[in-house]
């Protein structure tokens, strides 16, 4: 039964090593960054609520893992925008950057699944510099609608990398690099 066993798992290790990296077309990688990270990075930079939510699909689910939390739709958008709104009634400054590991499509195009990191800065006032404030790991799941890609799968959980390996990957969006 052993030998079956290792007989099978060999052969399921050969043919999904013989099956090759599916290539993302250069077009749907940045329709998402255009559709998705941009405006996500600016809504930080400009602490713009409603651009943060517009990237968002109404049916979110967000998961934080290190709260062991899922929060869903509008009242989980409307509590994420107030995030933003409260940075700005107190004078703070907000940046996020993304760095891209991985992106993977459905057959149709209009279902994507990408992971990387995410560095996050901030400072407390409009005297103050920017400083990074920490780095995580994000999943997100994505939906090609009418208006464009939105986000409808958020999960992330706090890392301990440092500034070369967020640096290091393959894609990195940025609008200013923060230290």
């Amino acid at each position: 039964m052993k030998q079956f066993f290792t007989l099978i798992l060999l052969l399921g290790f050969g043919i999904s090593s013989a099956q090759q990296k599916k290539e993302i077309p250069k077009e749907t990688l940045e329709a998402i960054k255009t559709d998705i990270w941009i405006p996500f990075m600016e809504s930080y930079a400009q602490l713009d609520s409603d651009m943060l939510k517009s990237v968002h699909s109404s049916d979110i689910v967000r998961v934080t893992i290190d709260q062991n939390e899922v929060r869903t739709g509008e009242p989980y958008l409307d509590y994420f925008g107030a995030f933003l709104d409260q940075t700005k009634e107190q004078g703070g400054k907000l940046a996020i950057a993304f760095a891209i590991s991985s992106t993977a499509i459905d057959e149709s195009g209009k279902i994507a699944y990408q992971t990387g990191y995410y560095r996050f800065g901030a400072a407390r006032d409009a005297n103050s510099e920017f400083k990074t404030r920490g780095y995580g790991r994000f999943n997100v799941g994505l939906r090609l609608a009418n208006n464009g890609w939105k986000i409808w799968l958020d999960s992330d959980k706090r890392v301990d990398i440092t500034a070369d390996e967020f640096n290091g990957q393959e894609i990195v969006y940025e609008l200013d690099p923060v230290d």
